[in-house]
C-alpha cells in the first residue's frame, strides 16, 4: 500500500470535508459470523463502486486476515508506536478491498501520550476524507477503548444468529450501547437462518423487545441463510462472495448491502464527523 501512498494523497486533495461513513459492526457473543458478513458486505459494496475500509479492532484474533488467508505484516500499534503514516499500514487485498490489521496490543491506546494520540487522529482523519464506508470490525462485548469507537461511529451493525444465547446478547449490547448514546442508528442482520422464516422471526423479536424496553427502532437489513458454501470459503480463506458469487449467502450479502446503502441515505440528515467525536471521547481519558 506504501506504493500507493501518494496517488492516494492527491485524491484526498480534491476532498474539502468527511464524507466516510463509519460503521461498528458487533455482536453480544462470539462465534456469530460477524467478520465473515463484514467482509463480505464491504466486498458486495465494493462491486457497487464504493471506497470500502475494513478496520480489525478484534483485538489479538486478526480474523479479518484469516477470512482473506493472509497475514499483515503492520498493524494500528505499529503506526503509533513508530510514527508511521495510515497509508503505510493499509493492506490492499482481493476486489480492492483496503484492510488495517488491529494488532495484540490495540488495548494500549488507552495508554497512549498526548503526541501519539495527536498523530493517531490525524492519520484517522485522512481516511474519513477518502472512503465511502469504514467498518470497525468490533471484538465481541465492549472494552473501554472498543465504546469510545463504536460510540463515535454513525451508526451500528448488530450480527446475532436466530440462537436464543445469541439474540439474548444482541440484546444485551445494544442496551449497553443505548444507555451510551440513545442517538445512535442500529442496524440488524441475521446470520444462519435455515429459512425466511426464522430469520423474520428473529428479526421481530430483537424489534419489539428493543421498541417495548429502549424506545428505540431497529432498521432490519436482512437475513443471510445457512449455507454450506460460507463454511466451505472459510476453509479456503477465500470470501464467499468471491468463491461461490452465485450461492445463496452471496446473494443474500448484496441484498443486504443494496438495503443498507438504501437506509443510510435517510440517515444523512445526521452527519457527524467520526474524527471529531472520537477526539473528544479520547479527550475524557
Amino acid at each position: 500500500m506504501i506504493d500507493q501512498a501518494e496517488s492516494l494523497r492527491k485524491q484526498l486533495l480534491a476532498t474539502s470535508v468527511p464524507s466516510a461513513r463509519v460503521i461498528s459492526v458487533v455482536s453480544g457473543k462470539g462465534g456469530v459470523g460477524k467478520t465473515n458478513i463484514t467482509v463480505n458486505l464491504a466486498l458486495s459494496l465494493i462491486k457497487m463502486g464504493k471506497r470500502v475500509l475494513v478496520m480489525d479492532l478484534d483485538v489479538g484474533m486478526g480474523n479479518v486476515d484469516l477470512i482473506l488467508g493472509r497475514r499483515s505484516p503492520k498493524h494500528i500499534m505499529d503506526l503509533l508506536q513508530n510514527q508511521l503514516s495510515v497509508w503505510e499500514i493499509i493492506e490492499e487485498g482481493k476486489e480492492g478491498l483496503h484492510t488495517i490489521a488491529g494488532g495484540r496490543n490495540f488495548r494500549s491506546l488507552q495508554h497512549i501520550t498526548d503526541e501519539m494520540l495527536d498523530h493517531f487522529m490525524k492519520q484517522l482523519d485522512e481516511l474519513e476524507m477518502f472512503y465511502d464506508y469504514i467498518f470497525l470490525d468490533m471484538g465481541a462485548g465492549a472494552t473501554e477503548i472498543a465504546l469510545k469507537f463504536i460510540l463515535s461511529s454513525h451508526e451500528v451493525l448488530v450480527i446475532t444468529t436466530p440462537e436464543i444465547t445469541s439474540i439474548t446478547d444482541a440484546y444485551s449490547m445494544m442496551k449497553f450501547i443505548h444507555v451510551k448514546d440513545q442517538n445512535l442508528p442500529f442496524f440488524l442482520a441475521v446470520n444462519r437462518c435455515e429459512n425466511k422464516c426464522e430469520g423474520r422471526e428473529t428479526s421481530n423479536k430483537l424489534g419489539h423487545v428493543c421498541n417495548q424496553f429502549l424506545k428505540k427502532e431497529l432498521i432490519h437489513l436482512g437475513m443471510i441463510p445457512l449455507d454450506y458454501s460460507v463454511l466451505e470459503s472459510v476453509k479456503r480463506q477465500v470470501p464467499f462472495i468471491l468463491n461461490k458469487p452465485a450461492s445463496e449467502a452471496s446473494r443474500a450479502v448484496a441484498d443486504l448491502a443494496r438495503t443498507y446503502t438504501g437506509a443510510v441515505q435517510q440517515q444523512k440528515a445526521s452527519y457527524k464527523s467520526f474524527i471529531s467525536r472520537l477526539k473528544s471521547l479520547f479527550r475524557e481519558r
